[in-house]
Formats: structure tokens, C-alpha cells, sequence
């Protein structure tokens, strides 16, 4: 019997969803604030069930290139993750030059929804590393964390676009309502290699990837809000900020690789290469699907 992809997808990527808001303890969570063991339970084993079948069965990735030494991976990810799939998808140049307004905005509620967590997963991807490895996720944490500023969490910039375009009311109900499930596959994508011990490398180069990615993606959403007269501060703080800082970030987090401390064994290194093309495949997964739900919708 063949099985629909997109209804496999969906009903993956929405459990998996609640599933992390649960993990997090978030407020829309099905235990927020209440001790519920079997509930609990339940969750864990579904959670299992989900993300193996996402990445076995729906979300096939490119072979790994056999390499076993740190400073080899950390060449070939200096290419990769500025010369892959993810970073020149058609969705950026559909926002920089014939996205609608209408649309824009539906994205940007997406793009709240995406990295209102990320400062969450940065804190969880330290728990486990060591050395370079380690201090260069705390710096990237530091910057999340304003550099321990409240009005510099990059939270809070998200805070200063939904309240620049007075979005609250029309966030929430969308996000109760009509949110589009293929907006989760990257959150769910690097969520499960956070929360499974044994993938906690390939998360590191999940992230890795996804950072070296933001700068390319934000300067064409920026030049889509000049476009449609959406550029004001508020709104672009949050592109015009990480269009900045990632490229340093992802600098950062290759030379941790690079220069880590002891040195990774081969199947750790393989490890940090299977995130990388694991975030690629989710990424094209997830932008192909936006830029179809956008166009199909305005």
C-alpha cells in the first residue's frame, strides 16, 4: 500500500510538535504544570516512534562523504554549509522579489514560530559537549541571551516585531488554527537530535549548518520587506542582527569543530557530518512546502 507523504508528514510533524512544547515544559504543553506519569509515558514512546520514522522512512538524506579526521570535516563543512540545497532555495528569492504582503507577513509569523525556541535548543545543545566544542555553544548562547540583557534577548526582538505589526491576537489564533505543519520540520528536525543523547554531534552539526544559512536567507527577506514597505526597525532588528552575527557564529562553531579537544574519534566526526546533511534535507523539506502553501494561498 503506498503511503501519503504529506499526511505521513503532517501527522508526524504535528505530534512531534507537542511533543518538544512538552519537553520544554512550554504553556502549551499537554502537561504544562501538572505531574502526569502515564501521560508522560505515553509521550516519551511516541516520540521515539516519530522521529524514527521521520528520519528512516520521510526525511532520506544524502550519502555521508567518508571522512574520519576533525580537521578534514571541518573543510568540508566550511563548503557545505554555504553550498548546499538549503542556503539557494527558490522560497528567499520568492520573498525577496513576488511575495505579497499578506504572505509576507503569514511568513513572518512562521519565522516567530521557529526561533522563539532557538535560545532553548542553543542551551541544550551545551549540555554534553566538551572543550572548543562546548565554549563556542556558550558563545552563541551569550549572544541569544543579549549578553545577559533582557531588551538584547533575540526573544525579545521577536517580542518588537509582533508588537510593531499588532499581531498578538491574529498570532495566537493562527498558530490555534491554521498554522502550516511543514513550518516545524527544522524545529522538529534539530529538537530530535537535542533530546536523543546518542545524536547530541549530530545536533552540533544540525546547527552548524543552519547558522551558516541565516545571512543568505535574511538579506533576501529584508530586501522583500523594503519591497513591500514592512522595513521598519522593529520588524527588521531580528534579520538585520543575526545577517550580522551568524557568518561569525558559523565561523565559530567550524573552528570549534576544527580545533577540538581531545580529538574526535571517526564515528564521532561521522556524527557531526550526518547532522549537517540531516539539517539540509529538513530545511529543503520544509522550504519547498512554504513556498507551495504561499503560493497556493495569496
Amino acid at each position: 500500500m503506498r503511503i501519503d507523504s504529506e499526511k505521513c508528514g503532517r501527522f508526524i510533524h504535528e505530534g512531534l510538535s507537542d511533543i518538544y512544547a512538552y519537553i520544554y515544559g512550554y504553556k502549551d504543553s499537554p502537561c504544562y504544570l501538572r505531574n502526569d506519569p502515564d501521560m508522560e509515558i505515553k509521550l516519551m514512546s511516541a516520540k521515539f516512534i516519530l522521529e524514527d520514522e521521520m528520519v528512516e522512512a520521510w526525511l532520506p538524506i544524502m550519502p555521508i562523504p567518508d571522512i574520519e579526521n576533525q580537521d578534514e570535516a571541518a573543510d568540508y563543512l566550511q563548503d557545505y554549509v554555504e553550498n548546499n540545497a538549503g542556503v539557494h532555495h527558490e522560497l528567499f528569492e520568492y520573498l525577496r522579489d513576488d511575495v505579497s504582503r499578506d504572505a509576507m507577513i503569514e511568513f513572518l509569523r512562521l519565522e516567530v514560530f521557529r526561533n522563539e525556541v532557538v535560545d532553548d535548543e542553543v542551551a541544550l545543545m551545551v549540555c554534553g559537549l566538551q572543550g572548543n566544542m562546548k565554549k563556542v555553544a556558550c558563545s552563541n548562547l551569550s549572544d541569544e541571551c543579549g549578553n545577559l540583557e533582557l531588551s538584547g534577548f533575540h526573544t525579545y526582538w521577536l517580542r518588537r516585531l509582533i508588537d510593531h505589526l499588532d499581531d498578538w491576537e491574529g498570532i495566537l489564533k493562527y498558530r490555534q488554527q491554521d498554522k502550516v505543519w511543514s513550518s516545524s520540520i527544522t524545529s522538529n528536525n534539530l529538537n530530535m537530535l537535542l533530546t536523543r543523547p546518542a545524536y547530541k554531534l549530530r545536533a552540533y552539526g544540525c546547527f552548524t549548518t543552519s547558522e551558516a544559512w541565516v545571512q543568505p536567507h535574511f538579506e533576501r527577506i529584508m530586501v522583500g520587506l523594503k519591497r513591500l514597505d514592512l522595513y521598519h526597525e522593529d520588524i527588521a532588528i531580528y534579520f538585520s542582527a543575526h545577517e550580522k552575527l551568524d557568518p561569525h557564529h558559523t565561523q565559530e562553531l567550524i573552528d570549534g569543530l576544527r580545533y577540538q579537544t581531545p580529538q574526535l574519534t571517526p564515528q564521532q566526526v561521522q556524527e557531526v557530518l550526518k547532522g549537517s546533511h540531516l539539517c539540509v534535507a529538513g530545511g529543503v523539506a520544509q522550504y519547498q512546502r512554504v513556498l507551495q502553501h504561499l503560493r497556493n494561498a495569496y
